[in-house]
């Protein structure tokens, strides 16, 4: 349990987690005024790097936000000081612990707020996205999803179509990260459809990612004018 009670973070209860050893966080949300001192000094120099090179004042506290909450709950996890915690990166720019014990995890933000996801047992991925109208979102869809996504996006009037294409858009999202692949080029491999409480996946003819086989992804209560899932290879 995280005893820092000054940490800006909502643990949240999704679908199946106890059951798959998983914690769900939910960060922010981030404004514009400076963190707090105490998360600043849990950064890497790199971090602080990273983070002043942000133009805006909003998107400089969500990503140093973001990376000091990561730290502080790994930190109790790995029983390390927050500012010594090392990480690495997989393939693809997937981080991960370097040289100690620790759960998985994966990490996502978007607008205001960030989703941190823990796993003791499977590897995790998760996703928010704000969802912002752009009037292409079946454009994109066309472009990245499955053909059985977009028709099933087609039909929809204005607020179902944009409440869809973001519930699909983190799924797959979620499925990539938590299996540790390029996101960009596996987007068509598989299609994701709604199914009682979680998402049921379909692999595609001549899908070249046989570990989706395994993955199972959730929705996510995030806030109003956002979307999120997390999912398990």
């Amino acid at each position: 349990m995280v005893e820092n009670h000054w940490l800006p973070i909502k643990r949240l209860t999704p679908p199946n987690a106890a059951n798959e050893a998983v914690v769900i966080w939910l960060a922010g949300p981030a404004g514009a005024s400076e963190i707090p001192e105490p998360l600043w000094n849990c950064l890497s120099h790199d971090e602080r790097d990273r983070t002043n090179r942000f133009f805006h004042a909003r998107d400089r506290n969500l990503f140093a936000m973001t990376r000091a909450v990561l730290r502080t709950l790994l930190s109790e996890a790995a029983n390390v000081p927050a500012n010594q915690i090392l990480f690495t990166e997989g393939p693809h720019g997937k981080p991960r612990l370097a040289g100690m014990e620790g759960p998985l995890f994966n990490v996502s933000h978007s607008g205001s707020w960030a989703l941190i996801g823990m796993s003791d047992r499977r590897p995790i991925g998760v996703d928010i996205e704000l969802t912002r109208k752009t009037g292409d979102e079946l454009d994109l869809a066309r472009s990245f999803f499955s053909n059985a996504e977009y028709r099933a996006l087609e039909g929809l009037d204005d607020g179902m179509l944009l409440q869809s294409f973001y519930k699909i858009w983190t799924c797959k999202e979620a499925v990539l990260k938590a299996l540790g692949v390029g996101i960009s080029e596996h987007l068509k491999d598989f299609s994701v459809e709604w199914s009682g409480d979680r998402y049921a996946i379909a692999t595609e003819r001549n899908c070249l990612l046989p570990l989706l086989a395994s993955a199972v992804a959730y929705p996510l209560n995030v806030p109003m004018g956002y979307a999120g899932c997390y999912a398990l290879a």
